[in-house]
């Protein structure tokens, strides 16, 4: 099938009826998460009802081969239908319009009727992309996102890159452990900052520190097609993950909570204690007072030399190999106390 690019117009209503029907799909596998602020969103529905333009959207184009249906995946613009269906499903008021505006702090239950048809007959220009690659696709919704939020690292790896070690890292990426603990924020979860820890702490395990993310990309290559230790891999993360939890109750407010120094904790229990096959030896309650202690140590303005070295490791560039080595031998001596 050749490929061919037309532009067309869709309003929110038939869009809305699109979505309902599954011939929509806001978020193909290669779409980055939902980011938008409610701000943002608000002023986007507000943009909508002042009759105001809105770039273009782009759509790839199927047909089902089994109902003869139209289907569209959104390439660029999820973030603004995503805006609109939420609206439309009362999630949130107009908090961004003037105050002059009729609809000003309204959700779309308090909206007039004239003004829910005002939403629903807006036109969005949309360029219908269909017969194109896959691969095609990818490259399209990587140029078009390049200069205007910029994609980051992981981003990018998650919107052109496929296979398994994409998939193992996605998966523990998006492990409540993260957010809950505060080894991140949502918003950095919602940028895939999650999945760059992710494949950083598997490639830990698998090989030993890395000096920097560098070596991330050729991981994802190396095993798009067979990831042979995944479920060792996982199981030990687990393993950590849990045995850190426990042992620390409160590190969601601890220093050693932060990414740097959380991933040199679990390289130095896997050092420790064999890969995880002697973590039942270590004894929790000794650890946690151990740790507890180091922790406040390494924010004190007098420093044991032990703690002094550490800092100084944790202020440089905190994925360079060398202070990494440092980390981890620092907390690898201090957990061997506890066996």
């Amino acid at each position: 099938m050749a490929s061919k690019r037309s532009t067309t117009t869709k309003d929110v209503a038939l869009l809305l009826q699109l979505s309902e029907g599954d011939q929509l799909t806001l978020a193909p596998e290669f779409q980055r998460n939902a980011i938008w602020p409610r701000a943002a969103k608000a002023y986007l529905i507000d943009t909508i009802l002042h009759d105001r333009p809105i770039p273009l959207l782009f759509f790839a184009r199927t047909i089902n081969a089994q109902t003869g249906r139209p289907e569209y995946e959104v390439i660029d613009g999820q973030q603004r239908l995503r805006a609109v269906f939420q609206f439309c499903d009362n999630r949130f008021r107009l908090t961004e319009s003037p105050d002059e505006a009729p609809w000003r702090n309204k959700r779309w239950s308090d909206l007039s009727q004239e003004h829910r048809e005002r939403i629903l007959n807006y036109d969005f220009i949309i360029a219908e992309l269909s017969g194109y690659a896959d691969h095609d696709i990818r490259d399209m919704f990587r140029r078009m996102n390049r200069y205007v939020v910029p994609l980051n690292a992981q981003e990018q790896r998650h919107a052109i890159a496929a296979g398994v070690f994409k998939e193992f890292v996605e998966e523990v990426g998006s492990w409540e452990f993260w957010i809950n603990s505060r080894i991140f924020t949502e918003n950095a979860a919602g940028r895939r900052r999650t999945d760059e820890f992710a494949a950083e702490l598997a490639i830990l395990l698998i090989e030993g520190p890395q000096d920097k993310k560098k070596t991330v990309d050729l991981y994802y290559t190396a095993y798009a097609d067979e990831f042979p230790q995944i479920d060792n891999i996982r199981d030990r993360l687990l393993t950590y993950t849990k045995f850190i939890g426990s042992v620390l109750p409160d590190l969601r407010r601890m220093q050693l909570r932060r990414q740097a120094n959380f991933y040199a904790l679990v390289g130095a229990l896997d050092s420790v204690t064999e890969q995880a096959e002697t973590i039942q030896e270590l004894d929790k309650e000794m650890l946690r007072d151990i740790l507890e202690k180091f922790d406040r140590d390494i924010q004190s303005d007098e420093p044991t030399p032990m703690a002094a070295r550490y800092v100084r490791a944790a202020s440089r560039q905190t994925d360079n190999i060398a202070p990494r080595l440092i980390r981890i031998e620092t907390l690898a001596n201090l957990i061997t106390k506890a066996r």
